[in-house]
């Protein structure tokens, strides 16, 4: 029902846009109307692929070409289409060399879903960090935003889950991300989490290339 409800809303607004421009007989402002529409349309095909990401993986048909991964070059890779944007400062100075095993495609995607989650909070920095330690691959994403309250560090990794309801929807997100991540990470035998901190600061635990 949920997913239904997501995907009916940016129709709805698409159609709802078209029909006023149609009836007006002529288009107030065309290219205004276009890039709504396209914006619109890029936010429905990504809540596509992530629903279908989640569903191929509840059937147990998510395929994935597991090697030896420089996880370094990824979030470099990912920090840097961030930076990019210019929304928020990005902290790069923990970020040392690691290798894991893995799908390079799917491992780029939970990183990036967890640097978009940050750059979606941060009052203005987002700091990763990245280093090898007992054994494990630790990868660390903060923001310095006004943090996660106590009650909400358990649903974080829900489908569909928006801490803050009445966040606008084209910045608030579908609220998938953190379950594809939770979910890559898992096939990857890793781990992410939550810490205790004040801040937002995600923690992912991966297995170290022998």
């Amino acid at each position: 029902e949920t997913a239904s409800h997501e995907l009916r809303s940016p129709l709805t607004r698409i159609r709802a846009e078209l029909e006023v421009d149609l009836a007006s007989g002529e288009p107030a402002n065309p290219t205004r109307t276009e890039q709504s529409v396209l914006d619109e349309t890029i936010e429905l095909q990504r809540l596509v692929e992530d629903l279908l990401h989640l569903a191929r993986g509840d059937d147990g048909v998510a395929h994935s070409e597991f090697r030896p991964v420089d996880l370094d070059d990824i979030v470099l890779r990912e920090a840097r289409r961030l930076r990019e944007r210019g929304r928020v400062a990005v902290d790069l100075k923990g970020v040392a060399a690691a290798q894991t095993i893995g799908d390079p495609h799917q491992l780029a995607r939970a990183v990036r879903n967890l640097l978009d989650n940050a750059e979606r909070h941060a009052s203005s920095t987002v700091t990763v960090g990245l280093d090898e330690a007992d054994g494990r691959v630790v990868l660390t994403v903060s923001d310095d935003g006004d943090g996660i309250s106590p009650e909400d560090r358990d649903v974080i990794f829900e489908r569909f889950t928006r801490l803050d309801d009445a966040r606008a929807r084209d910045t608030g997100g579908a609220g998938l991300g953190l379950a594809i991540v939770r979910d890559i990470i898992n096939r990857h035998h890793g781990t992410v989490d939550l810490d205790d901190s004040a801040e937002t600061r995600f923690v992912v635990e991966l297995p170290l290339v022998p």
